[in-house]
């Protein structure tokens, strides 16, 4: 994702706006290096729910929905902010929370970590593919297998038409991301709610490929999660199944949750070439 905005807001003029909305807080002049206690943890936790749910927020993560960079310097903004106004100088001293308190009630229900749904899954890279349950758009009961062939292996992905000569394409629709009623990014990113039926999931799936023109083939996930909990799809991920296994699982950056496209598509036309000549 390359586009910018013609006139992007002032980040820190918003910040300062917040901060005359919360005048309990005064910022600190001397900043410290260590790392603070679980009281001031937790209100750091809660000062930066505040901004980042806050409607000039919102409205930010809008205005920057096509620029990844611009959204992660947004999110580093908030936080360094967070830090210094409760008088620390680093952004650990709130990114390091739910590593050193792990279990406090707190901590894990803030909306960022609570509904984040980050996970590598079960099945790693190499090792045999699993089954799963699906369902097709009309609410049909189906299986991950049922669309892998003996010649052709199976990849999951909306970007990579060019391949689908020599393989299978499917994409699975699962959980929200950014659900607007649990981690919103946005009116754009964030204009659905976390469904609570499968019927939900599988009108928001359907409205995505007619909205988007979307021609790939679409099976979803169950309201059990089980391909997500199964193949770690969070964010979203490409898989290339073959032979019964996971050959191939590309995971994003973590900082931007973008792709290399170029050796992605590298990747596939390497494996192409090879299975060619194994054929041949």
């Amino acid at each position: 994702m390359t586009d910018t905005v013609e006139k992007p807001p002032d980040i820190n003029q918003i910040l300062h706006h917040a901060d005359r909305i919360i005048s309990t807080l005064e910022k600190q002049n001397v900043l410290s290096d260590d790392l603070p206690p679980l009281e001031i943890v937790r209100e750091m936790i809660k000062y930066e729910t505040f901004l980042r749910l806050s409607e000039p927020i919102q409205e930010l993560f809008d205005s920057y929905r096509t620029d990844d960079n611009a959204i992660t310097m947004v999110l580093d903004l908030i936080q360094q902010h967070v830090v210094e106004r409760f008088g620390y100088r680093h952004v650990n001293a709130l990114r390091t929370a739910m590593s050193r308190f792990p279990d406090d009630p707190i901590i894990k229900e803030a909306f960022y970590v609570k509904h984040n749904k980050i996970t590598q899954g079960l099945v790693n890279q190499g090792q045999c593919a699993i089954d799963v349950k699906l369902f097709t758009l009309n609410g049909q009961s189906t299986t991950l297998f049922s669309y892998i062939t003996a010649e052709q292996p199976l990849r999951i992905n909306q970007l990579f038409r060019s391949h689908a000569p020599v393989m299978r394409l499917l994409t699975i629709y699962i959980a929200e991301a950014h659900a607007r009623d649990q981690w919103p990014a946005g009116k754009t990113i964030s204009c659905v709610d976390q469904p609570k039926t499968l019927e939900q999931r599988l009108e928001n799936a359907r409205q995505f490929k007619v909205k988007f023109n979307y021609e790939m083939p679409m099976v979803v996930d169950s309201m059990d999660n089980t391909f997500h909990r199964t193949y770690g799809s969070w964010p979203f991920r490409f898989y290339v199944i073959h032979d019964g296994k996971l050959v191939f699982k590309a995971e994003p950056g973590e900082t931007t949750y973008a792709y290399d496209w170029d050796e992605l598509d590298t990747w596939l036309n390497d494996f192409c070439r090879e299975k060619t000549r194994h054929t041949s």
